[in-house]
């Protein structure tokens, strides 16, 4: 179980203590796989070596962080990808994407600034691969202050979840739903398949949405 590789890092990692049950039923499909694994904060390096440990040595972990201390040798995990940029920066998003297009495993542990989780979320979604997720933790920032947060505020990570949320359902659209504006945001997180809303976490599946049909146990 992943617990039991947190349990016995070498490097120091600081992780809430039910995401591990979030981690094993979103990203668990991976393991033994060769995903690409992007994490936002690498702190001091445990997380890196616990994705490594778990996805296995052909996983591609790639870990981003602003802090240079986050660099030091003894932070750094062997067969593990470091790249020094900002998130809340759209240049730097530009050209990471460039070497990293296609994405199935991709976590937000980053500044935890509102902002920041949002224009995250808006260039790394087209990149991310059909069939892979999308995670953002630590949300409960959203609710403080001092990262943009608050509760009745319009313009946090999670109001914007929840109206991306909205768009699972944009066929059904009817009269000034059919916006303009609302077809252009719906159609920028096309392949939507599924939102998970966990304390402290939000979890986006993405894949091709297959046809619906209404069935019947018996005629009518």
């Amino acid at each position: 179980m992943l617990i039991d590789i947190f349990n016995n890092l070498e490097r120091h990692c600081g992780k809430w203590s039910h995401y591990f049950d979030i981690y094993e039923r979103h990203f668990s499909r991976y393991v033994g796989k060769k995903p690409v694994v992007v994490e936002v904060g690498i702190c001091r390096g445990g997380s890196a070596e616990m994705w490594k440990k778990w996805f296995g040595t052909d996983a591609t972990i790639v870990g981003i962080d602003i802090d240079p201390n986050a660099f030091k040798l003894e932070h750094q995990t062997p067969g593990c990808i470091q790249v020094e940029g900002n998130q809340g920066d759209p240049l730097f998003w530009d050209e990471f994407l460039k070497e990293y297009p296609e994405i199935d495993v991709f976590l937000d542990d980053g500044s935890h600034r509102v902002d920041h989780q949002i224009l995250t979320l808006q260039k790394v979604w087209p990149h991310i691969k059909n069939g892979g997720v999308y995670m953002c933790e630590d949300t409960h920032t959203n609710y403080w202050p001092e990262y943009g947060g608050g509760l009745k505020l319009p313009n946090t990570f999670l109001n914007y979840a929840k109206m991306i949320s909205d768009t699972m359902n944009k066929e059904y659209y009817r009269g000034l739903d059919q916006h303009p504006d609302n077809m252009m945001f719906a159609d920028h997180y096309a392949n939507l398949v599924g939102m998970h809303f966990y304390d402290s976490v939000v979890v986006m599946d993405k894949n091709i949405k297959q046809p619906i049909t209404n069935l019947l146990s018996t005629p009518v």
